[in-house]
């Protein structure tokens, strides 16, 4: 264990009372099961605020609020943030409403907690009154983690028993496709029926489609011309006409698990019009002549895109969506530039890019010169110390100490009462915690870090690494990667690596560092490395 590790975990409490002058961010999930259990997000804020005023919390305005149901954590994008940020050093206590709230699988609760442990930072659920990793709480907090758990694996079995009940009663899950909406009538189950106001919206799309003269996104222009929207009020899209083209109900069945080994194709209890019927046969036939694929599937099979959520414009910041495209005998991945927000008025050409193009370009410009020598370490570690050295902090740390001193010399001597000299001894530590340098990256952490950075090269080449697996690395280094058009502009890695990076351009002379500056104090720069137009 370092020095800087060791000196944030003295931020960890075992007490309410020492929580007075530390920093506080608040986390807040929620889901519509959730809403009925009463963890409503209103409700999770006031709690949280309210135990922040009674135990004088400095309370921070970050809110990591998301709404995500399930177990793994792999899509609760703020919770990621949470870890993120505590080893930034962000906030010292993280409160939860509810021991649900941080997650419903136990080994993962564990695991989470024990990093936010040795970071120094204290979870505290608020509505049970437990502090994490408490020895007073730890028999609490084990058993409602199972029962957590235990809830979530109850509910899961009990949904998936509905949904084949309803699906083999051949009733459709989920809402109302275009053209229908949904009835239910007392004493009987939820069925779909054919819904007057979109149902001239369907019939146009087939009938535009199936003469085989039009895309998808010309059959979405020409219902938005003729002012047809969308369930939700939006305009139509290419990939909404898609969906309607892909789904079975138009030719009388309901699928559970399209796709998949344990599918289920039962003919469904729904009336369809007889002309939709045909239409939609009709256009099927149009996508299996243009797929040049005798045995097409209403469903396409899922991709995986490697640098999703990852890659970005980097004229405009909007995001890349990944893309199927398919030819004759096969099919290309493409990531493109979103066309649904600000992206559809940015310059930047191509509009895509093939993920088989880019993943060869960013083993080509980037990870070829990931290399660490062997005096990383020394020389992170010194430029860390180097950092934490410049801080005008001593002389101050000094005069605390010979404060605390004194203090105890007068409580010794009789001078104060035994309240002061508590009151005044915790406003001196935890104004002495609040002055002392602190390293953001322990050198347990780096060590991992450079392995795995090592390693990528490597494993981004192997012949049997999956477009999963590439993706799942990208996002465990990389905060951003930006793309022109034609070409990646700039890599950003997450903080636990910046100072690896900045390792390896001081050792290779590759590209050049920039350090844009932060919106707002405290929040640190952003290292950014650009990347040159050859290497």
């Amino acid at each position: 264990m370092t020095v800087g590790t060791r000196d944030r975990n003295t931020n960890c409490v075992n007490n309410f009372d020492d929580l007075k002058g530390l920093r506080a961010e608040c986390y807040v999930r929620d889901s519509t099961e959730d809403q009925r259990d009463g963890f409503g997000p209103d409700i999770q804020h006031h709690n949280e605020e309210r135990f922040a005023q009674s135990y004088g919390l400095i309370l921070g305005n970050r809110w990591y609020t998301e709404f995500v149901s399930g177990r793994s954590t792999k899509k609760r994008y703020e919770f990621q943030q949470v870890i993120e940020d505590a080893i930034l050093d962000r906030f010292d206590v993280l409160l939860v409403d509810h021991t649900s709230r941080f997650g419903r699988n136990q080994a993962e609760c564990i695991r989470y907690k024990g990093e936010l442990q040795n970071l120094g930072k204290t979870v505290i659920f608020v509505s049970q009154s437990i502090i994490s990793g408490s020895d007073k709480d730890f028999l609490s907090e084990r058993i409602n983690e199972t029962l957590d758990e235990q809830y979530s694996r109850n509910l899961s079995r009990y949904v998936s028993s509905a949904l084949i009940e309803k699906i083999e009663h051949g009733l459709h899950v989920g809402p109302a496709p275009l053209g229908y909406k949904s009835e239910l009538l007392p004493g009987k189950r939820e069925r779909k029926i054919p819904d007057p106001a979109t149902m001239p919206a369907l019939v146009l799309a087939l009938r535009e489609y199936a003469p085989g003269n039009s895309s998808e996104r010309d059959v979405a222009d020409r219902l938005n011309a003729q002012g047809h929207r969308t369930r939700n009020g939006r305009l139509f899209t290419g990939y909404n006409i898609r969906d309607v083209l892909g789904n079975r109900f138009y030719e009388g069945k309901v699928v559970y698990h399209a796709g998949r080994a344990d599918e289920k194709v039962i003919e469904g209890d729904h009336e369809v019009p007889q002309e939709v019927r045909v239409l939609w046969q009709r256009c099927q036939d149009v996508k299996k002549s243009r797929a040049n694929n005798s045995a097409g599937h209403p469903r396409e099979e899922n991709h995986v895109y490697p640098f999703s959520r990852i890659l970005k414009c980097g004229l405009c910041g909007s995001p890349y969506h990944g893309e199927a495209v398919h030819h004759r005998g096969h099919t290309d991945l493409r990531l493109t530039h979103e066309r649904r927000t600000s992206g559809r008025n940015c310059d930047a050409w191509p509009r895509s890019c093939s993920v088989k193009q880019l993943s060869q370009e960013f083993g080509e410009r980037v990870l070829t010169h990931m290399h660490l020598d062997r005096d990383w370490k020394t020389l992170v570690v010194a430029a860390l110390q180097g950092e934490s050295q410049k801080s005008d902090s001593r002389g101050q740390q000094e005069r605390i100490t010979r404060a605390m001193e004194n203090l105890r010399k007068q409580h010794l001597w009789g001078d104060i009462t035994d309240d002061d000299y508590r009151r005044e001894r915790t406003a001196l530590d935890l104004h002495l915690k609040a002055i002392a340098p602190k390293v953001c990256t322990d050198l347990p952490n780096l060590e991992r870090s450079a392995q795995i950075l090592n390693d990528l090269p490597a494993l981004w080449s192997h012949p049997g690494v999956t477009n999963e697996e590439r993706e799942a690395l990208v996002k465990e280094v990389f905060v951003r990667i930006t793309v022109d058009g034609r070409a990646l502009a700039s890599i950003e890695p997450k903080p636990i690596y910046a100072p690896l990076f900045a390792a390896m351009l001081s050792q290779t002379g590759v590209g050049y560092r920039d350090l844009e500056p932060p919106p707002s104090p405290p929040t640190p720069p952003i290292l950014v490395f650009h990347l040159k137009t050859s290497m």
